[in-house]
């Protein structure tokens, strides 16, 4: 036997050698109670069976081996096609059960080889649906790991699945919901509801959805569209829908409702309803009050400025209110929990976000002052003096800067004749001392009367994981912008880029799990280089070979591959194509 390193004294080797011998003849030993020697036992057996295992594996190697000669000039590669991360997408997909979802649905096997290439393509290669038939074409293995050949694939296939899933859609989201609990499970106690849109490319004159509105991503000259969706406290998403770019966010949240509760369906919590949590963009006083009229428990932000009611509080805040500080990375959040009817409010001052507001507001009142200076200037010069330009140039101050103009009283003193202005002056407000008060201050309401002022506060940060999917939507899965000209198409194009992300919440709650929290993106990148490609060469009876077959894994690679649990499925592929004349 090989034994490796031996540290045991060379007076016990006879007794190791007794107890190795026993093992090896399948018996017990005299000597096993000793523990350094049963030590020493148990990594030389350790070392022997990995020699062992080698050298099996060395004699299969050899058994199998299919030898030829082969001219070392002649050796070339082609067809390189991306496989690492199209391998993470499929083991998800498998994860999920998509194929069996989509069975269920109606679709065929090749339909559903279809949309599994349409939306890994939209995972790893997130861009328009014509990008993406191309990419499928000529830069992916992923058509080898579908059990359909779809290497002759239509372009127009691409649009007609995405068609084919939008009209299934309800049924998809449920059947997925149902999957990732039984994959990650969790008790679900928050679901967080927040609105996004994205602009169009083209004019879309005859696409309903696409209208003029408040550009989120500042292209305001772009017609946009809205996704509206729910996702629970983790990220995962629970329901979407998508509306028209110029959609009010309270106006949508009857409808999200309806679809959450269901009285003659099962629910999709097992014992209570979640709370809904929502931002200022939704939470106006009619919402609140719908929340309440139907039983749900809520966490909220009021659209309105509720934090001017709490003046006198917030200016004692760093002395009386409760600081919260250790696992905030942009400062201490200061808060403080009072009873409100039928709930609570609990008071907030971030740090953070005041020393960005001060700093925002700051350099706002200083171009505001700029510009009002240069007008002081004009009149004072003569340059400018009717009551009707000047006041034209007022106006045009406060369009510019209607926030710090609030806080400003500008006034005009005129001559004799009251048509001239001889001079411009401004005071500023009280109202500006209390909006440095109340900077960095918001005001969370919930009808939760039993939790403690920081756990309230943690419940609303958990908003940053719709943030997260919103982003991941952007960024990493291609929903913008909109290429699609007609209405079911561009519902077509969301829907596809959110069955996206199942898969990349999926991927990346599975690391974190492993305490890995790399994004989407991170690993994507970092497996680009393990593809498929094809070897070519000629034997010395000009034969010419194409060997397909999978680059070996580098060490980022196999960890990846490790802690994701993937496996190439892929098998070399050797043929003897044609024979050199």
């Amino acid at each position: 036997m090989e034994l490796g390193t031996l540290t045991l004294p060379k007076s016990d080797w006879r007794k190791l050698a007794a107890v190795l011998e026993s093992r090896l003849a399948g018996q017990e030993s005299l000597f096993t109670e000793d523990a350094t020697i049963v030590e020493a036992a148990d990594a030389a057996m350790k070392h022997y069976h990995f020699v062992q295992t080698k050298s099996q594996e060395k004699q299969q190697r050899h058994e199998q081996r299919d030898l030829v000669t082969i001219d070392l000039q002649s050796i070339a590669t082609s067809e390189y096609r991306s496989l690492g991360p199209e391998l993470v997408a499929h083991t998800f997909w498998e994860h999920l059960g998509f194929n069996q979802i989509l069975q269920n649905c109606g679709l065929s096997t090749e339909q559903q080889a279809l949309a599994q290439a349409v939306i890994i393509g939209r995972l790893v290669a997130p861009s328009s649906d014509l990008a993406s038939w191309n990419w499928l074409r000529n830069q992916t293995a992923l058509l080898e790991l579908l059990p359909v050949d779809l290497s002759n694939i239509r372009k127009d296939a691409v649009y007609e699945i995405a068609d084919i899933l939008l009209a299934h859609k309800d049924k998809i989201e449920k059947a997925l919901r149902d999957q990732e609990a039984l994959l990650f499970p969790s008790q679900t106690t928050l679901f967080l509801y927040d609105l996004t849109n994205t602009y169009f490319e083209g004019q879309c004159k005859n696409n309903a959805l696409a209208k003029r509105g408040n550009s989120k991503e500042q292209r305001t000259e772009r017609p946009l569209v809205t996704l509206a969706l729910v996702v629970d406290q983790r990220g995962f998403p629970i329901f979407s829908r998508i509306y028209g770019g110029n959609q009010s966010e309270p106006q949508t949240l009857p409808e999200i409702l309806k679809h959450l509760y269901v009285p003659e369906e099962p629910q999709l919590f097992s014992q209570e309803r979640p709370t809904i949590v929502m931002d200022r963009g939704i939470a106006t006083k009619e919402t609140i009050q719908l929340l309440k009229s139907v039983g749900y428990p809520y966490l909220i932000v009021e659209r309105r400025a509720v934090e001017k009611e709490y003046v006198q509080e917030f200016e004692q805040a760093k002395t009386t209110f409760e600081p919260i500080g250790h696992e905030i990375a942009s400062g201490t959040v200061y808060v403080k929990k009072l009873l409100w009817e039928n709930g609570s409010r609990v008071l907030c001052l971030s740090v953070g976000r005041e020393q960005k507001e001060q700093a925002m507001d700051a350099l706002k009142e200083e171009r505001f002052l700029q510009d009002l200076g240069r007008l002081q200037a004009s009149v004072t010069k003569g340059n400018i003096q009717l009551v009707e330009k000047v006041g034209e140039r007022v106006g045009r101050l406060k369009e510019r800067y209607p926030s710090t103009a609030s806080h400003y009283d500008i006034v005009l003193q005129l001559d004799d004749a009251q048509k001239k202005v001889t001079t411009v002056t401004y005071d500023k407000k009280e109202s500006r001392v209390k909006r440095q008060t109340l900077t960095g201050c918001y005001v969370i309401e919930t009808s939760h009367q039993d939790l403690a002022a920081a756990d309230i506060w943690r419940l609303y940060t958990t908003l940053t994981k719709i943030e997260e999917a919103f982003r991941s939507l952007k960024t990493d899965l291609g929903m913008r912008p909109v290429y699609h000209q007609q209405k079911s198409r561009t519902e077509g194009h969301l829907f596809i880029s959110v069955l996206a992300y199942h898969l990349l919440i999926c991927i990346e709650k599975t690391l974190a799990e492993q305490d890995d929290h790399r994004q989407w993106s991170t690993v994507c990148k970092a497996l680009s280089t393990y593809q498929r490609s094809t070897i070519i060469l000629t034997d010395d009876q000009d034969q010419i070979h194409h060997v397909r077959i999978s680059s070996t894994p580098e060490s980022a690679h196999q960890e990846i591959y490790r802690l994701l649990n993937v496996k190439d499925p892929l098998k070399r592929k050797h043929t003897v194509i044609a024979k050199r004349l």
